[in-house]
């Protein structure tokens, strides 16, 4: 038990060296704090400038301070009388502050939230003025409403009432005016009915980003909780990733009756930046950096230990994860992990590259997830296999696959091997070569039919023509040492590699071995771990293959000591290993094995992605 137990703790200085963890999560934010969600300066405490001129102007501003709801409604008369600008957006501003001031009354605060609401839309559908597009008043009422729109979605979820319809709310003033809620409007790529939950990123704080990734416009940016099993309109299982969305509160007043009507509109902000509200069309706001660390910070099926080393279990969670509903019309990046990684480990590049409209507008994002365990040819077999349904499915649908054959893998680690393997051509000989055996029917005379068709598919395979653009980072092409020291040859022991591949291995071996083929003694081991010490047989084999000449390639390197110095290592990979002739680029950053999560590191990956949108071949930089 205590040999377990050292070794267990081995495999977890391995994978903190290897750079497997995310600190990355969100913590829940006080109500108060709540208020100051993406408001830099103003908005959320304080009348404006504009507003306590006006009270000022009517002798109201004492009146304010001891009765603010009298305030309203006298503004509400004036407005019968006069609806220019100036009083308009007082009565938003007036409404919110109110409603702040009597949150300890929920039903009462949540009319004042209305009412701002109501007038803020007002004032942008029908006063605001166009023709001047710096207006500071347009930013401030934009602000208010989403504050009040914000508050007034806590309140309807609260009571569940988000998603129905047929309800009325009263403002507050003389007359109580009714303001009817219609059905709510989803412009989703999922099923309303496949979203669990709707949460406001203000009631959230991330933690862990160097980005905050934050669009400023209309709306109320959402978590959107998928329910597990949720599929796209394509039929593409989404991976748990909750979906960025943004709530827009529009509410129409019949100029005859002056009745209002409202309807919540939940709209997909990653492809939507713009929101029509009235005649106007206003930026969307959009928030992506909550609801990914929102995911970040969920406890894992199978954590980063137990997919390594449980590679028959870490089958269910292997293959192709959609981090966002499927896009026609934009260029898949597949993130591959590393040793001991998951899919968590892309979370800092993920939302800085999302950080970059352009980026967010021509590219979705995809994670390959396989157990680092599994001898690398297997995982590069499963992951070519996954790419090549994918886009047969398209396929089927008559659906467009001009941006899917653009496709940029990025690959970290033993994740950058799995990538190369992908744009490489292979043949089960090179291998019987390596091993100096001549007829390929002593390698298979143990095997059934089905196992020498897998054999096949693990050996024998081309380019796949779709994938344009590979970047490297931190990948041992050539092996590391660390695979060979007491701490690799522990996490190696550890494997449990299914019971049919270990017997059949074994069986091989000991056939070949008897026919006089002393050469398939290198044919034993066979784990991931094992692959990457620096004379595997199958590591060299890898690297005596020769790469599709028509893809380019980038290496982005780590050094822990030195910046933009080709030498050194980050701790797991030499240069020389990462290094390989025939680049189009190369930089090397001063950081530790996780190049992934390196600054640096990821704006060269930026860079690479914004050159080949411009790229029509592939191969420009």
């Amino acid at each position: 038990m205590l040999r377990v137990c050292a070794l267990l703790l081995l495999l977890t200085v391995l994978a903190t060296l290897s750079g497997c963890n995310s600190p990355i999560r969100v913590e829940e934010n006080s109500a108060l704090e709540r208020r100051s969600y993406g408001v830099a300066d103003y908005s959320a405490g304080t009348l404006s400038t504009r507003t306590v001129n006006l009270l000022s102007n009517f002798m109201l501003s004492d009146l304010y301070e001891k009765d603010p709801a009298r305030v309203l409604s006298i503004l509400e008369e004036l407005y019968k009388q006069d609806r220019r600008q100036e009083i308009v957006s007082a009565l938003a501003d007036v409404a919110l502050q109110t409603g702040y001031k009597k949150r300890s009354d929920r039903d009462l605060s949540s009319r004042y939230f209305l009412a701002s609401a109501v007038y803020s839309s007002f004032y942008l559908k029908e006063l605001d003025d166009i023709r001047e597009p710096y207006d500071e008043h347009r930013i401030r009422l934009i602000r208010i409403h989403n504050l009040a729109m914000t508050e007034l979605f806590v309140y309807l979820k609260e009571r569940a009432l988000e998603r129905r319809s047929g309800y009325q709310i009263p403002m507050p003033g003389k007359n109580e005016q009714q303001v009817r809620f219609i059905a709510p409007a989803y412009d989703m790529p999922v099923r309303e009915a496949d979203i669990a939950d709707f949460t406001p990123c203000a009631n959230y704080k991330t933690v862990g980003l160097t980005h905050d990734t934050r669009v400023f416009g209309l709306g109320v940016p959402l978590v959107a909780e998928l329910k597990p099993g949720t599929r796209d309109v394509g039929g593409q299982m989404i991976a748990g990733l909750p979906v960025a969305v943004t709530l827009v509160g529009d509410f129409y007043i019949d100029t005859e009756t002056r009745k209002i009507t409202a309807q919540l509109r939940y709209i997909y902000s990653r492809v939507t930046n713009k929101v029509k509200f009235g005649k106007r069309l206003l930026p969307l706001a959009a928030d992506f950096s909550t609801p990914l660390a929102s995911a970040a910070g969920k406890p894992q099926d199978m954590n980063f230990i137990e997919r390594t080393v449980k590679v028959s279990d870490a089958a269910r969670i292997t293959g192709l994860y959609h981090l966002e509903p499927y896009d026609d019309k934009r260029i898949p990046v597949i993130f591959v992990h590393g040793l001991m990684s998951d899919a968590r480990t892309w979370g800092q590049m993920l939302n800085t590259l999302l950080h970059d409209p352009v980026l967010r507008q021509k590219y979705q994002f995809l994670g390959f997830a396989y157990s680092s365990g599994n001898p690398i040819f297997i995982s590069a077999a499963i992951l070519r296999k996954a790419l090549k349904e994918l886009r047969e499915k398209l396929l089927r649908q008559k659906r467009s696959t001009e941006a899917f054959d653009k496709m940029v893998l990025v690959g970290h680690s033993m994740g950058g091997l799995l990538s190369r393997l992908q744009i490489t051509t292979c043949r089960e000989q090179l291998l019987l070569d390596q091993l100096k055996i001549k007829d390929s029917r002593s390698l298979k005379n143990k095997l059934d039919r089905q196992e020498i068709k897998r054999l096949e598919e693990i050996l024998n395979f081309d380019p796949a023509p779709f994938i344009r653009r590979v970047i490297f980072i931190a990948v041992p092409h050539r092996g590391s040492a660390v695979a060979k020291t007491w701490i690799g040859r522990a996490g190696a022991s550890l494997i449990r590699l299914p019971a049919t591949l270990v017997r059949r291995n074994i069986q091989i071996v000991a056939d070949l071995i008897r026919r006089g083929e002393k050469g398939a003694e290198r044919l034993q081991g066979g784990t991931g771990i094992h692959n990457l010490r620096p004379d595997d047989m199958m590591l060299q084999l890898l690297g005596s293959l020769k790469m599709a000449p028509a893809v380019p390639f980038h290496s982005i390197i780590g050094n822990r000591h030195a910046q933009g110095i080709p030498g050194g290592s980050d701790g797991i990979v030499p240069y020389s290993s990462s290094h390989l002739d025939g680049a189009v680029s190369e930089i090397v950053v001063k950081s530790g094995h996780s190049v992934q999560q390196n600054e640096l590191a990821i704006q060269e990956v930026r860079r690479i992605l914004l050159i080949h949108t411009d790229s029509k071949t592939g191969k420009k930089l």
